[in-house]
């Protein structure tokens, strides 16, 4: 079971069109709870909701001085973006978009970021999230990069 989102981390709104690339490089990663939330938006079982989502090798991060790769879930891509970005370029799911996407932006410093991203890290770790990617197709059009 995911920990509640730290109440110090702050969701972000920006959808300016430097933040918009991301939505078109790699859509932001799911925490517990995110595919729930979506689903329900969408009107959808999560079994149904599963078809939106892919298992993504992840980022390699930082931990304890160490570089560990973290498997994580995204939204698939399709035509080189998100499947919930529409066609003005706007987040058809905003009110309820993965922790990887409501919680950063391009204009964070490091020293935001990096709180949220261990935490993150940590999530997507746990047993049941992971089990929960092990159900999902895998991400064919992963393009990370280096920040």
């Amino acid at each position: 079971m995911s920990e509640p989102i730290p109440a110090e981390f702050k969701r972000t709104t920006c959808a300016c069109s430097e933040c918009v690339k991301c939505c078109k490089r790699q859509a932001g990663p799911l925490t517990g709870g995110d595919m729930e939330r979506i689903a329900a938006h969408l009107g959808e079982s999560v079994e149904d909701a599963k078809r939106h989502f892919c298992a993504s090798p992840g980022a390699l991060v930082r931990v304890d001085g160490k570089t560990v790769r973290v498997g994580s879930i995204t939204p698939k891509m399709r035509r080189g973006r998100c499947v919930f970005l529409n066609e003005h370029d706007r987040c058809s799911i905003h009110a309820v978009a993965p922790f990887g996407c409501a919680y950063f932006d391009v204009h964070m410093s490091r020293a935001t970021a990096m709180p949220r991203s261990l935490w993150l890290v940590k999530q997507c770790a746990q047993p049941s999230y992971q089990q929960l990617r092990n159900d999902l197709d895998y991400a064919t059009s992963y393009r990370p990069i280096e920040y």
